[in-house]
């Protein structure tokens, strides 16, 4: 069993989140190996999420159990939630995201299964972004010269999401416990990235086609659709999980989505800009992609992806009016 929280901002997670399950699923069917639970759902319950964690899978020899935004966890399931990671079956790898404090209880039930913690923090000076890189590093392992960790974080930029992936490319070419040189990274770096996922959100929600189109573009050079797609899904989901509460302030909104009150603030701002039909209508384009992403239609990934920020922008530049609720 191994058992993995990630944490952080909501848009870093996804992408921290699909990119941990694919490599937990390998090339297994996923439909058949993953169990997925999302704590802010109406309609969750602890009862399934004990089983697929206490019980073996009836088709595979192991299976990913992922429990989605625990800081919305019901009171009332904590101690159930506890008792299933502490009943844990070794065939089972438990993966937990979180946008808030964790309960105690449930952070000691981390600790005696000895999880790995992910950190999917925005972090914006030079000296941050170094020791962020250094922990991630030391995460994998590896020790390093002096210069490497300054290298990657000034080549990368705010790109957080691309040093996972140089981690485990590096792991991959020089395996565990490696002691990496300047020109060891260097090989690997690729393009200089300085694209952060709000860099594309956030020209979504402007309206502004053409630079939402150039972000994709410069996402998917290590991205894959599906995690852009993921990540674009988790925004909309974040404005219906506000539709038709009475939202009206940032603190509103973070109470209910938990991060911070400027990234609450501007799902927020755009949630009133689109209204619910808006909201929906979005959400309804993000179904389709993921359709023709599985080969619904005979269509390139990029030119799906394409198509569907070019609509999510063209919908964003429109003002939705008065705002009825969907609920």
């Amino acid at each position: 069993m191994a058992v993995y929280l990630i944490s952080g901002d909501e848009t870093l997670i996804s992408l921290e989140l699909t990119s941990l399950v694919d490599r937990l699923v390998g090339d297994n069917d996923r439909s058949m190996m993953v169990d997925d639970f999302d704590c802010a759902e109406s309609a969750f319950s602890m009862g399934p999420v004990a089983d697929a964690l206490t019980t073996m899978s009836l088709f595979m020899e192991s299976k990913v159990v992922v429990v989605r935004h625990l800081q919305d966890l019901d009171a009332a399931f904590v101690d159930v939630f506890v008792n299933a990671i502490d009943a844990c079956i070794p065939e089972v790898d438990l993966v937990m995201t979180v946008t808030g404090k964790l309960p105690k209880v449930i952070a000691d039930a981390c600790k005696r299964a000895k999880a790995q913690t992910i950190g999917a923090t925005v972090v914006n000076n030079s000296k941050d972004r170094i020791t962020w890189v250094e922990e991630r590093l030391v995460e994998a392992g590896f020790t390093y010269a002096p210069d490497v960790a300054r290298i990657i974080a000034a080549w990368f930029g705010g790109d957080h999401a691309r040093v996972s992936g140089l981690v485990a490319t590096l792991t991959s070419a020089y395996g565990e416990g490696a002691k990496l040189s300047r020109s060891d990274v260097e090989v690997f770096l690729g393009e200089a990235g300085s694209v952060a996922p709000w860099d594309l959100t956030d020209a979504v929600d402007a309206g502004d086609a053409k630079k939402a189109l150039e972000m994709l573009h410069r996402m998917m050079i290590d991205s894959h659709p599906m995690q852009i797609l993921a990540l674009l899904a988790n925004r909309y989901a974040q404005m219906m999980k506000i539709d038709g509460r009475g939202v009206r302030t940032a603190d509103d909104a973070v109470a209910i989505l938990g991060g911070k009150p400027f990234t609450a603030k501007k799902v927020l701002e755009q949630y009133q800009r689109l209204g619910s039909a808006g909201i929906s209508k979005a959400m309804d384009l993000i179904a389709t992609a993921d359709v023709d992403l599985r080969g619904g239609k005979d269509w390139t990934p990029e030119m799906v992806m394409e198509v569907l920020v070019a609509r999510l922008a063209r919908l964003g530049g429109t003002t939705g009016g008065r705002i009825t609720s969907r609920r």
